[in-house]
This record gives structure tokens, C-alpha cells and sequence, in this order.
């Protein structure tokens, strides 16, 4: 697992969640260490939260029969103007195979809140009051969260 963050902090972040690799995307150069740390290979997947130039850089990294998903865009949007278009993931991610493999999505769902009870999932969440939605509108537009942002009344 290769990890993009902007800017350190959230590299460690990253780092102290498991990736084998955290890389910074507002780093020059960024890419480049993705391909050194993936020693050759293509990336096989990418999850992609942030859209723009970062996602254009990011697609370059897959291999043949590679996936881009999508689940948002912090950045200026999705496209080059080339004709590539990436459609928003509409539907969960978890294809037939995958469900059935797993036992079934409740058997999915077990799974990963089992594993959130022992402490080994750990959501990202950045809180802001509701009377400080200004502000937390801010942070997002300035990359200054991590994870999902709630705003509580």
C-alpha cells in the first residue's frame, strides 16, 4: 500500500496507519518516488479523494487493466481535456466476486467492525461546531483536514 498525503503531518499520518510507503503529493517530484517505491511495477488500484493534476499524475502510475476510483475531488475536478473522463463511483465498490468471497456484505460489514472494536480501524475524522461551518469550509478548501469532516450541532 502506497499512501498520498499533502504535506508532512499528514505523511506520518499515513505512515503510522500502515502504509508501506507515504509519499507527499504537493512535493515536487512525488510521482517519481511512487515509481521507485513500487519498485517497476505498476499500481494496480487508485483511490482516488483529491481529483485535478494529483489524479492525472496518480493514472499515470497504473498498469494495464488498472482501476481509478473516485469517491471526491478536493482539487479543480477531474479531466485533462483530452477525452479523459473518469466517472464518480455511483455504487459500492464491493463487486460480486469480492462479496462472495468475503461470505457475504454482512459478513463484510462484521468483519470491519469487528476489527474497528479491537482498535485496528481507525476512522479519520476531523470535527468542527456547527456555528464554525465557515471555518471548516476553509480548512477543506486549504487541504487542512484529514479524513471526513462533521460538523456537529
Amino acid at each position: 500500500v502506497v499512501g498520498l498525503a499533502g504535506g508532512p503531518a499528514k505523511t506520518r499520518r499515513v505512515r503510522a496507519d500502515g502504509a508501506a510507503l507515504a509519499v507527499d503529493y504537493t512535493a515536487p517530484g512525488w510521482a517519481a518516488e511512487v515509481r521507485a517505491g513500487l519498485g517497476g511495477r505498476a499500481a494496480t488500484i487508485v483511490y482516488d479523494g483529491v481529483g485535478g493534476a494529483v489524479a492525472r499524475e496518480a493514472v499515470a502510475l497504473l498498469g494495464p487493466g488498472g482501476r481509478h476510483l473516485v469517491f471526491g475531488w478536493s482539487a479543480e475536478g477531474i479531466g485533462d481535456g483530452r477525452g479523459y473522463v473518469v466517472e464518480g463511483v455511483s455504487e459500492p465498490v464491493l463487486g460480486p466476486e469480492l462479496v462472495r468471497r468475503g461470505g457475504g456484505l454482512r459478513a463484510l460489514e462484521e468483519r470491519a467492525l469487528a476489527q474497528a472494536a479491537r482498535g485496528r480501524l481507525r476512522p479519520a475524522v476531523t470535527r468542527f461546531p456547527l456555528a464554525a461551518a465557515a471555518a471548516a469550509h476553509r480548512a477543506l478548501e486549504n487541504r487542512g483536514t484529514v479524513g471526513k469532516v462533521v460538523l456537529e450541532p
